[in-house]
């Protein structure tokens, strides 16, 4: 050991790698065939086919009208688990102070099989709830991605061919999204369909972070906004591994 290294242990360790004390939430390990991924405190983590990551993660990001990110409560965590399928549900609630009921419900829904992963978030407002964004987030890993060619389809229908980044763009390379389809490698072609809202693309080399970010309502929207009592959400992302001729799996 040099003169200068000090052996740093416990919550000290944490601060210095993650620069929190908190632990990290536990991860469960999900197979089916060729695909798998985690499920980490309801959000799915790594979706991989074989050994070639797809899809960094898939989660449901609930902020507040500064852009600070809520943590919600968990009523309830529920997996279920066959060979080919799995089904994973994560209930849970925002309260609105002390003694007070929640504020927000909402519901995260993963269905998985060996070839197709649709997540659902369902939310609904129980009083008046403003946000910066309240929604789905996707990650897309950069490796077999960044520079590649990909097929967008838009909400009113239209698909034009266009390229991930290669170079950091420091404004949104991707708008207006419905479907995006590309192949991280030679083998494996992807679709994903987001439904629910408008759709996004950031990319998040801009802050350190190794991935581009599709998050719903676009930034040009007037923000934050206000969820009214009794108004419901409902987005879904549905991730599939297409046929070689481009087909549904």
């Amino acid at each position: 050991m040099a003169e200068n290294d000090i052996p740093i242990a416990g919550d000290s360790l944490a601060i210095a790698r993650y620069g929190t004390s908190s632990a990290d939430p536990d991860l469960r390990d999900i197979g089916l065939g060729p695909l798998s991924f985690s499920w980490q405190a309801g959000a799915l983590r790594w979706l991989r086919y074989g050994d070639i990551e797809i899809v960094r993660g898939i989660a449901a990001v609930l902020r507040d009208p500064q852009w600070g990110t809520f943590a919600p409560i968990v009523d309830d965590d529920l997996i279920a688990l066959s060979e080919d399928d799995a089904t994973l549900t994560q209930t849970f609630h925002l309260p609105s102070g002390k003694g007070a009921e929640p504020c927000l419900h909402g519901q995260l829904r993963v269905a998985a099989s060996v070839r197709q992963v649709t997540v659902t978030l369902m939310l609904e407002a129980n009083a008046s709830f403003p946000t910066a964004r309240s929604g789905l987030s996707v990650l897309l890993p950069l490796r077999g991605i960044v520079g590649a060619p990909v097929k967008v389809t838009h909400t009113d229908g239209r698909s034009e061919a266009d390229r991930f980044p290669r170079l950091i763009s420091p404004s949104q390379p991707l708008f207006d999204i419905r479907r995006l389809e590309f192949s991280p490698t030679h083998d494996v072609t992807l679709r994903i369909d987001f439904d629910g809202d408008v759709f996004e693309m950031e990319d998040q080399r801009n802050w350190s972070d190794a991935s581009f970010k599709i998050y719903n309502r676009p930034l040009a929207w007037p923000t934050p906004y206000v969820l009214k009592a009794g108004d419901r959400i409902m987005q879904q992302v549905t991730v599939s591994l297409l046929d070689r001729d481009g087909g549904s799996p």
